[in-house]
């Protein structure tokens, strides 16, 4: 029996937020989760293709994304909570009207503002970790420290540093520097 795409693509998110709470599920549960869901069963070597299809395509949409590129969805996600969160935080009597969100309590705000703390923290520390701070002139210096580049690329490098007057001129380097 064909299934519609549409079907597919609810029994795939389904699927997919499952395993997103167990990496580790059983085809006999996922079987179950789905028929919780959709008050049908579905049979197992559906339920494994299904599976294995999602698990393929979470490491392909992975390989292919770039640092910058999730990084910059993650931001995009944040920017949304952050909203809300700010909302809470600073909440006004509009706010009742436009999202039918009612007065917080302290606690509820002091929540709100632990949260977006921990947001920016953690945002902060994926940013770090991918390399972002890094300056980008002491690393190429480095590199032409070490000898990592070729003698012509290394030359050019040292003609647009000393253009942009990134480094020295003078030619009293010994022979450790980058300075030529």
């Amino acid at each position: 029996m064909k299934i519609l795409p549409e079907k597919e693509e609810f029994l795939q998110n389904t699927i997919r937020n499952a395993i997103a709470v167990n990496p580790l599920v059983s085809i006999r549960r996922m079987q179950e989760i789905v028929e919780y869901n959709t008050g049908r069963s579905i049979s197992d070597k559906y339920t494994s293709k299904l599976m294995h299809k999602i698990r393929r395509r979470a490491v392909i949409q992975s390989d292919r994304k770039q640092m910058n590129e999730r990084l910059a969805e993650i931001r995009e996600r944040f920017r949304v909570i952050t909203d809300d969160l700010f909302r809470t935080i600073y909440w006004n009597p509009d706010f009742l009207k436009q999202y039918g969100l009612v007065h917080p309590s302290y606690k509820e705000r002091l929540a709100a503002m632990k949260l977006l703390a921990q947001l920016d923290l953690a945002l902060f520390h994926a940013e770090l970790d991918a390399g972002m701070f890094e300056n980008r002139q002491t690393a190429i210096a480095d590199m032409l420290q070490q000898g990592v580049l070729p003698n012509e690329l290394r030359e050019q490098v040292v003609g647009v540093f000393r253009t942009w007057k990134l480094m020295p001129t003078n030619r009293d380097c010994d022979e450790r520097h980058i300075c030529t």
